[in-house]
């Protein structure tokens, strides 16, 4: 890694803000008015999915969680543009070839909705369920707005960045950061570790729910191990990268 190839990759990305600024900002507002209108939607089909209603304590409340909502889903849309700027600063680091490029870009869009889709379908149904099963006749759930918004966008966003594990243990590995020969030799470890994490980020207390986060972790970093040997051995860097000046299009270099 050095500065200026760090250098370098910023002033690309100020470049290209300057001259496609006001397309993006057009794109993110045009994206966030729709999903602003969406939102109350959405979250009436929420309160069904959960059979739960949900209430607000200050006059601010809905404004405000309506726009933290929003914000999730504009995320969750534009993530790809956001993983592609991540994939070309890594290409700035290590020059890849073409199809590992792409290979990387597609792969960590596929875990990260990955990641949404297990915690919407599976984790928090459940999680919120178990929560609720508390309830009595004389104690009955008020949940608010603002803290549904909240536990809900925290969980979604969590998982899907923690599904990328295996292309983070690939990334570490090519900086020579982790070795995945001697990573494999403290697997009890991070076993360990990745129990402790999913009792940290599960919403109950019970093995069940914690198994749901803890198993698939786990088997992610086993994926990762398979997946930086398999590339380390295919050698997917450019053996004579550039060193002049680069273009803003790093998928063009030849495979």
């Amino acid at each position: 890694m050095q500065i200026k190839d760090i250098a370098r990759f910023i002033k690309i990305v100020l470049k290209t803000w300057k001259k496609r600024s006001l397309f993006f900002l057009l794109l993110f507002f045009f994206l966030f008015i729709i999903n602003f209108w969406c939102s109350p939607y959405v979250l009436n089909y929420l309160q069904k999915v959960y059979n739960q209603k949900l209430i607000f304590y200050a006059v601010g409340e809905p404004i405000v969680s309506l726009l933290k909502f929003a914000l999730l889903m504009n995320f969750l849309i534009i993530f790809p543009l956001i993983w592609y700027l991540i994939i070309f600063f890594i290409n700035f680091l290590f020059p890849l070839k073409k199809k590992y490029f792409f290979l990387f870009f597609i792969a960590g869009i596929i875990l990260f909705y990955s990641g949404v889709i297990f915690a919407y379908k599976i984790t928090l149904p459940y999680g919120i369920n178990f929560l609720l099963s508390f309830k009595t006749e004389k104690l009955e759930p008020a949940i608010s707005l603002s803290h549904f918004v909240n536990f809900f966008s925290f969980f979604l966003l969590s998982f899907g960045l923690i599904f990328e594990i295996p292309l983070l243990i690939c990334f570490l590995s090519l900086s020579k950061i982790l070795n995945p020969q001697k990573l494999k030799k403290y697997r009890k470890e991070i076993f360990f570790c990745v129990v402790v994490l999913a009792a940290i980020i599960t919403p109950t207390p019970d093995i069940f729910n914690m198994s749901l986060l803890a198993i698939p972790l786990y088997i992610l970093f086993e994926v990762g191990l398979i997946l930086t040997r398999f590339l380390l051995h295919a050698n997917i860097l450019l053996e004579e990268p550039q060193k002049g000046p680069r273009t803003n299009q790093p998928p063009s270099q030849e495979a």
